[in-house]
């Protein structure tokens, strides 16, 4: 006679319990992930840049995490006030360029930075030339934490002027050959991207910005002397009046603003 099978036990087996705490915890990692991929990108970095300098961290290569471009968060200047983000759009005010040269002057004197720098009116436009040991340590292309105050508030002066900028990094002519810039060419180009990197994460348009590699084209001085050499290291930021055509097209490219926005 066959016998019948013994009932099951009430209630769910005991291997539910762990598979349920199994799919809690792959719910909550699911989670997390998407908190993750909502982090403002330039927050983000400002974080982690200031994590990294309190440990003292530093990369023997000088290697860029990401690139800037139009899809990166724009950096909200608290001074500008509330609605004006330059991040796509022509600034305030249409100053002279004897006007902007004083306000440059007037920008390094304030960081007390004048025997770093100069401030001139040239065919080219209004310069603010700075000596590349201020922004840079030797064979590099980081800006270092000296400067960046400096730089915030040029940028702030940028996103209040109808102005476009040049920023053009020259080396002196002692050659360099690493894993991450095979030349003077590579060096010059990348701490010119750098700046212009620094400057559209605090919300400066690209449409305004373009960044030029000379090398050791163009010297100040000789490159004979090792005082020569110190002043032809050197980043330019060179600004020129931008034309009717170059607003309307910043304007033009200026998105609408979401409609749940509107007043």
């Amino acid at each position: 006679m066959i016998e019948e099978p013994d009932d099951p036990p009430a209630g769910a087996p005991e291997w539910m319990v762990t598979f349920a705490d199994l799919m809690s915890l792959l719910l909550t990692f699911f989670v997390l992930l998407l908190s993750f991929s909502n982090t403002e990108v330039v927050k983000f970095q400002q974080m982690m840049g200031s994590v990294r300098d309190a440990l003292g961290l530093k990369s023997e290569l000088d290697l860029s995490d990401s690139p800037a471009g139009h899809d990166m968060m724009p950096f909200e200047n608290p001074q500008a006030g509330e609605g004006q983000n330059d991040a796509v759009g022509p600034g305030q005010t249409d100053p002279t360029p004897q006007e902007v040269r004083e306000k440059l002057q007037e920008i390094l004197k304030d960081a007390d930075l004048s025997s770093k720098g100069v401030a001139l009116e040239t065919d080219d436009g209004v310069v603010m030339q700075l000596s590349g040991d201020l922004l840079f340590n030797s064979g590099a292309a980081t800006i270092n934490p000296e400067a960046r105050d400096l730089l915030e508030k040029l940028a702030e002066y940028t996103l209040s002027v109808d102005y476009s900028m040049d920023i053009v990094g020259y080396t002196d002519n002692v050659p360099i050959a690493t894993a991450v810039y095979p030349s003077n060419w590579e060096l010059s180009a990348a701490r010119a991207g750098q700046a212009v990197r620094y400057m559209t994460e605090r919300g400066v348009a690209p449409e305004r910005l373009r960044a030029i590699g000379r090398a050791d084209t163009n010297p100040l001085q000789s490159n004979d002397t090792p005082e020569g050499r110190a002043a032809n290291r050197r980043v330019e930021f060179v600004l020129t009046r931008l034309s009717d055509a170059q607003k309307k097209n910043l304007l033009d490219e200026k998105p609408a603003a979401p409609a749940g926005d509107a007043q």
